[in-house]
């Protein structure tokens, strides 16, 4: 593997094969899931693969991921899973099952930052219980080794209200950007769940529902119906997402040629969007941040959040609430209002 850095700092990478031109795999970090796929992928591991020596860890691998049990996980869950047994399979495959050690997984681990060596960690103990129950291995090798302390962290912040207007300034209602832009925030919806919202789910009662999945929960989401009182001044948002929206065929944000889009994909749109705006830090499930953010900001009580947001932890959304009223005490109720009007005539603005 071969890298340049450009004048800004920015390191490439590219997998370069003997009698072959060399592939880009694009930015780092290296460990990461995103990048560890690319790899994969440039290495081959995506065409049919040959078998892997009996009782080996990639002989392991493949029968776990032929495994009913691999298949009941949800779509995003295999996704990272799949992303490190591949690249477990690319580093030590050929390696007897049998007398894989602990040692061995902790000098693995060691290589990742914290974030991806503890989901490196969730595909290590499922293999290792497989190969157990299996009688693969007279021991389970990954008991005893604990998930690594990751730096604390606000994770994904939320856009703030000049966030939204300076996004919307830049793309204008017809675009790509903006139609995904509007459906995440109104929606709050992960990226995972967003591409596949149709029409066909919003009922006889107006409300969007959808099952979510990465918890199963149920979320419901105001589409046609009246809005709360607490939630009167929304109705900007959910006029805007309408303007948007000029497919009602397949999903809301399928392609031109009638595609849905993927999660990777949608969360792009969002990223690169913002860049061009000169918004930065700023993501995709930052939008559903923002939303939830904003319904307890407005009055909605923990029910109301755990609603839209599909939440299936009561504390999770009672979270959002103790924030606002943290917030609240140091804002008066004129400042409040004098911000939900500013952002509704700025969005109105934006819309003429």
């Amino acid at each position: 593997m071969t890298s340049t850095t450009n004048s800004a700092g920015t390191t490439y990478y590219y997998l370069r094969k003997r009698g072959q031109s060399k592939v880009p795999l694009g930015k780092g970090p290296i460990d990461s899931p995103e990048f560890l796929s690319r790899y994969s992928a440039a290495m081959g591991t995506k065409k049919t693969p040959s078998r892997a020596a009996k009782d080996s860890l990639g002989h392991i691998i493949e029968l776990f991921k032929a495994s009913a049990n691999y298949r009941a996980y949800s779509e995003a869950y295999r996704g990272t899973l799949g992303r490190h047994s591949d690249a477990l399979k690319e580093c030590y495959g050929s390696a007897p099952f049998s007398e894989i050690k602990p040692h061995h997984i902790r000098s693995d681990l060691s290589q990742l930052s914290p974030h991806a060596a503890n989901d490196r960690l969730k595909i290590w103990r499922l293999l290792c219980q497989y190969a157990y129950d299996h009688n693969f291995a007279d021991h389970v090798a990954s008991d005893g080794i604990k998930r690594g302390k990751l730096p604390k962290t606000d994770g994904h912040r939320p856009w703030s209200t000049a966030d939204v207007n300076a996004f919307r300034a830049k793309w204008e209602i017809g675009s790509v950007q903006r139609l995904c832009f509007e459906l995440l925030f109104w929606t709050a919806a992960r990226t995972i769940d967003a591409v596949t919202l149709t029409p066909s789910m919003i009922g006889a009662d107006g409300v969007l529902t959808f099952t979510q999945a990465k918890t199963g929960g149920k979320a419901y989401v105001p589409w046609n119906c009246a809005l709360p009182g607490w939630a009167k001044h929304f109705e900007t948002d959910r006029t805007l997402l309408k303007a948007c929206i000029t497919s009602t065929t397949f999903t809301f944000l399928e392609t031109s040629n009638g595609r849905a889009r993927s999660r990777k994909g949608l969360s792009n749109i969002i990223s690169a969007g913002a860049a061009e705006a000169k918004l930065t830090g700023l993501s995709a499930h930052g939008l559903r941040k923002s939303r939830l953010t904003a319904i307890a900001e407005a009055g909605g009580s923990a029910s109301a959040i755990m609603s839209w947001g599909g939440h299936k932890s009561l504390k999770e959304a009672e979270d959002y609430v103790s924030t606002a009223n943290r917030k609240s005490v140091l804002i008066g109720t004129e400042q409040k209002q004098k911000s939900a009007n500013t952002t509704s005539k700025s969005a109105n603005k934006t819309r003429n």
